[in-house]
C-alpha cells in the first residue's frame, strides 16, 4: 500500500470521482500536514461526509456517559497504585486534584489525560476543521455513521476495559508520550499500514466493535453516497488500511482507488 492519506475513488463503472481522507481527531498542528491537499480535492465534491455530522451531537447525551454511576467511583475502580498515579498526573498536567476526576467515567479521564500529551495548536481537531470548511463552501453536510451509533459502540465496549486501559495508561504514560510521537510521524508520512497496527492494538479486545464492524457501516454508507454525487469523506487514518478496512472493502464494492500523494 502506498504511502498516502488521501485516496480517490470512481465507480468502475463509471461515476462521480469522490474522496476518502484518513484523518486524526486531536489539535496537534503535526497532523495538519495534509490540510491543504484535503481543501483543495473538498471544494471538488458535493458532498461532505465526517464520521458524523458534528451538529447532530448531543451534550446532553455526552455528558451522561461520560461520567459514572453514582454508585461508583474511580477510587473503589482503580487499585491504590494506579490511584496513587492519578493523583500525580492529575496535579502535574491538569493542576487538579485527583478527587476532581473521582465520578468520571475510566474513558473521559483517559481522553483528558492523553490529550495532555499533545500540542493544541489549532482551534479545532483536524476533521472539525474539513467540516467547518465543508459548511464555509455550502457543501451538503452529512456522515457515514450517526451520533447515536457512536455514543453505541461506546456503549458496547466491556467497562473493565475502559477500567484496564486507564490504569495502563497511568502506568505507561511517558511510553505513551513516545508512542503518539511516533503516530504524528507515521501519520505526516501517510505510513497507513502502521497507523492501522497502531488502531488495532489500542482496540485490543474491542476491535470488531471499533475497526471492523464500523468499517463495514462506512464503507457501505460511502458507497452508497458516491454512487450518486461527488464525495469527500473523512474518517480516522485506522480505519482505512488493512483486510477488513474501508479501502478494501471499497474495492470490493467496485470502486476503483487511486492514492493522492500530497
Amino acid at each position: 500500500m502506498k504511502n498516502a492519506l488521501l485516496w480517490q475513488l470512481a465507480p468502475k463503472n463509471g461515476g462521480p470521482v469522490s474522496y476518502l481522507f484518513g484523518t486524526m481527531h486531536v489539535r496537534d498542528l503535526r497532523a495538519f500536514a495534509w490540510l491543504e491537499t484535503a481543501k483543495n480535492r473538498l471544494k471538488e465534491c458535493d458532498t461532505f461526509a465526517s464520521e458524523f455530522d458534528f451538529s447532530e451531537t448531543d451534550h446532553m447525551a455526552m455528558a451522561a456517559i461520560m461520567q459514572l454511576p453514582e454508585d461508583e467511583s474511580l477510587d473503589k475502580l482503580l487499585k491504590p497504585g494506579a490511584w496513587k498515579n492519578l493523583e500525580f498526573y492529575a496535579r502535574k498536567k491538569l493542576g487538579i486534584p485527583a478527587e476532581k476526576l473521582r465520578m468520571m467515567h475510566p474513558m473521559t479521564v483517559s481522553l483528558t489525560l492523553t490529550n495532555t500529551l499533545m500540542a493544541d495548536g489549532a482551534e479545532h481537531s483536524l476533521d472539525e476543521t474539513l467540516w467547518e470548511y465543508a459548511q464555509a463552501l455550502g457543501k451538503k453536510i452529512t456522515g457515514v455513521e450517526t451520533f447515536g451509533e457512536q455514543l453505541q459502540t461506546l456503549r458496547e465496549i466491556p467497562f473493565k476495559q475502559h477500567v484496564k486501559s486507564l490504569t495502563w495508561l497511568l502506568k505507561n504514560y511517558t511510553r505513551q508520550k513516545r508512542r503518539l510521537k511516533k503516530m504524528l510521524k507515521w501519520y505526516g508520512a501517510g505510513d497507513l499500514a502502521k497507523l492501522y497496527q497502531a488502531a488495532k492494538k489500542d482496540a485490543k479486545g474491542m476491535r470488531k466493535a471499533l475497526l471492523f464492524d464500523r468499517n463495514k457501516i462506512m464503507a457501505r454508507r460511502f458507497a452508497e453516497m458516491a454512487r450518486q454525487n461527488s464525495l469527500f469523506c473523512a474518517v480516522g487514518a485506522g480505519h482505512l488500511a488493512g483486510q477488513k478496512g474501508m479501502l478494501r472493502l471499497l474495492k470490493k464494492q467496485g470502486f476503483k482507488v487511486r492514492a493522492i500523494v500530497a
